[in-house]
């Protein structure tokens, strides 16, 4: 049966509502994340209604309901078992909204490139966001309205989307110098945002983000001229880092909190952040060796936590941890085995859903939206190694749209494809 597609004239007014909403919500997304999150409802909202009315979803559409209901079906379990906190579902739960949104997507579609100039716009938010923070008011991390990590992450995350763009994008006339330079500024601007967050742990994702966009968005070049591409990249960011004061300074109180670490370990989770990460990490893996099968409870995590503090086992700032700053750790002490395989199932189906895209892709806008999921699952599996998926709300809204509409794009793109 061939896909359902909206199509006519008399689906312009919500083709423009849903572009409007769309690209809105994707480029006020680091500038103001309460409003872009409030943007996405309608598509969602009409992505339900698709669902109730017609309660038939093509393959793809099946797919990414299904990765996207992993997590918040992991977190249901969980508490089945261990006692429920209704408030801690309202996030993981976020994945299901961006599902609703692919639902909608599917059927509308989206203009040309409206996704790379949404980026572009996003990327140079951040940038001006970070200048105003560090540049105006004096502030020693750029954040804006999020906390500065995922801040940072999500700029430099949005840095090499642009620049994805910039390295696969054509115009309708088979011109590429405006998305080039568009590109290539957005890129610079993302990682200028990341520099003045001072977000260490987003600089660890440079070199595998930077190798999986160059070998997948240029598969006709050489290998070597791949690597050399590869080293040039590299080469430029590292010399951004060097040339950021801020981020030199960073660097260097990580080499010196390394050190209270390498002298004190016992200590140095009162003394250093790196410390006190290292400290939960041993602490979330010796919870996952006492309850190996489904963990200690997500909804138990606070009263633990204050156990351990209270016993001596762990430094007071724990109390203000809402997770363990790693979400393999956090989901394996929590949820145990089965909270741990669903975390890696939910980045394993991402992957495989945009690549499995990528191979099939027929033109330069395939490309492109599945490039941006693939950076969007690789990336935000990165940034979590030092944080959480679920840390903040703001990047959580990030990570429902990062995946929803690029996969939302792609969805219609192949059924437009099947109809023709």
């Amino acid at each position: 049966m061939s896909p359902t597609l909206a199509t006519g004239a008399g689906t312009r007014p919500l083709r423009a509502v849903t572009a409007v909403c769309a690209c809105g919500s994707l480029a006020l997304l680091m500038l103001a994340p309460r409003l872009a999150a409030w943007l996405a409802v309608p598509l969602a909202l009409a992505g339900l209604a698709r669902l109730i009315a017609q309660r038939r979803l093509e393959r793809s559409e099946r797919e990414f309901l299904l990765l996207a209901a992993i997590l918040p079906l992991a977190y249901l379990l969980n508490m089945a078992v261990h006692g429920w906190d209704p408030g801690l579902l309202e996030r993981p739960s976020r994945l299901l909204i961006g599902a609703l949104v692919v639902l909608w997507l599917s059927r509308i579609g989206l203009p040309r490139d409206a996704l790379f100039w949404s980026v572009v716009a996003c990327a140079l938010s951040a940038a001006a966001v970070a200048f105003y923070y560090t540049e105006v008011q004096g502030l020693p991390r750029a954040h804006g309205r999020w906390n500065a990590v995922p801040f940072g992450n999500f700029s430099l995350l949005f840095g090499f989307v642009a620049l994805a763009g910039a390295l696969c994008l054509r115009g309708r006339n088979g011109a590429r110098t405006l998305h080039v330079v568009a590109g290539l500024i957005a890129a610079a601007a993302g990682l200028y945002a990341s520099l003045q967050s001072g977000t260490r742990g987003g600089w660890l994702a440079i070199p595998p983000l930077t190798v999986l966009l160059v070998f997948l968005a240029l598969p006709r070049l050489t290998l070597a001229r791949r690597l050399l591409l590869c080293l040039l990249l590299l080469a430029g960011a590292g010399a951004a880092l060097s040339a950021s004061p801020e981020a030199r300074a960073r660097l260097g109180e990580s080499v010196r909190e390394i050190g209270v670490v390498m002298a004190a370990p016992e200590d140095a989770a009162i003394t250093s952040s790196i410390g006190i990460r290292l400290a939960m990490w041993r602490w979330g893996l010796e919870r996952f060796g006492d309850h190996p099968w489904l963990g200690i409870g997500i909804a138990n995590y606070r009263e633990y936590r204050q156990a351990a503090v209270a016993a001596g086992q762990m430094p007071p700032d724990f109390l203000l941890m809402a997770n363990l700053h790693n979400e393999l750790i956090s989901s394996l002490a929590l949820g145990g085995l089965v909270g741990g395989t669903a975390v890696l199932a939910f980045w394993l189906l991402s992957w495989r859903f945009f690549h499995a895209r990528l191979r099939r892709a027929g033109d330069d806008q395939e490309r492109f939206h599945a490039l941006f999921g693939l950076l969007a699952t690789l990336g935000t599996a990165m940034f979590s190694m030092t944080e959480g998926l679920f840390g903040t709300s703001p990047g959580t809204v990030a990570l429902a749209l990062t995946l929803a509409l690029p996969a939302g794009a792609l969805c219609h793109l192949r059924n437009a494809a099947e109809v023709r």
